[in-house]
């Protein structure tokens, strides 16, 4: 396993010195840049995400100029990303930073809104160069492949072998050769194979994936979406307003409204409007 491990390590370093993908956060370890990327990546396309992140960046540059935003302004930034409460949790932690900073919540970043154990360790390999290896969809489907590990084996795995992975090789730059070559390689459909770096010693263990992804188009989660668009470009909105615009029944808008008043990204007024809910 340890020779391996060593060729695997020898052949991405080798890799990733000439295929590096150049984003303008990659060599920071300012925290907040690094959280602000990896929640705008999460389930969207790195290459998209970038583009939100640099006009995120440039409106938030920290933690309290988006504590003292408005939750419809961060919103409309937001706007066609999809996921809204992902916004909205980045607002509340934006607010919890603002007052306590990074350092005081080190090393466990879990505690804020929307924090899970996939940000927490990019947050300490990125941000504060810990040896840990920050397992994304990309790390987990090439470690696999190439090892031939189980889905159920995967974590045991790592934890007995990480400190080899890391041993000369640093964190950051393991973790972003992994999530490069995965984007771009080893993806998780059509994986390239012929041009592989990791292809001469991999074990090919390629999966099916069962899980189906649902369609976007005419969901429930599209709806939520078409509503805070509206809510976001006209004023004085009512429920009429919003079941025409989404050609839905009465039961179904008043679903997608009970939805979005839950998770306080919307509420109704005295008059009977419906607008965005900035508390």
């Amino acid at each position: 396993m340890t020779t391996n491990i060593s060729i695997f390590k020898k052949e991405l370093k080798k890799w990733y010195a000439n295929n590096r993908r150049s984003f303008s956060w990659r060599n920071t370890n300012n925290p907040w840049k690094i959280l602000l990327i990896e929640t705008l990546s999460q389930q969207t396309q790195l290459e998209r995400a970038n583009r939100y992140y640099e006009q995120f960046i440039d409106k938030y540059p920290t933690p309290k100029h988006m504590a003292n935003d408005s939750k419809k302004q961060i919103l409309k930034l937001w706007s066609g990303l999809g996921y809204n409460n992902r916004a909205m949790r980045l607002h509340e932690t934006s607010k919890i930073v603002a007052k306590t900073g990074f350092d005081n919540l080190y090393p466990d970043f879990t505690v804020l809104p929307g924090v899970g154990p996939y940000t927490n360790s990019a947050l300490l390999s990125f941000a504060y160069g810990e040896k840990v290896i920050a397992v994304d969809t990309n790390i987990k489907r090439i470690l696999q492949r190439f090892f031939k590990i189980k889905d159920k084996d995967i974590k045991n795995f790592l934890q007995v072998n990480q400190d080899t992975f890391l041993r000369r090789f640093e964190s950051r730059d393991f973790n972003q050769a992994l999530m490069d070559l995965g984007a771009t390689v080893c993806r998780s459909k059509n994986p390239k194979c012929v041009i592989c770096p990791l292809e001469k010693s991999c074990n090919k263990f390629i999966t099916k994936n069962s899980q189906i992804q649902p369609k976007f188009e005419g969901s429930f989660r599209q709806k939520r979406g078409v509503v805070l668009k509206i809510l976001l470009s006209k004023d004085n909105v009512t429920k009429n307003v919003i079941q025409k615009e989404l050609e839905a029944t009465s039961e179904i808008t008043l679903r997608v409204l009970d939805s979005l008043e839950k998770d306080n990204l919307i509420k109704i007024t005295k008059n009977k409007y419906i607008v965005i809910n900035d508390k």
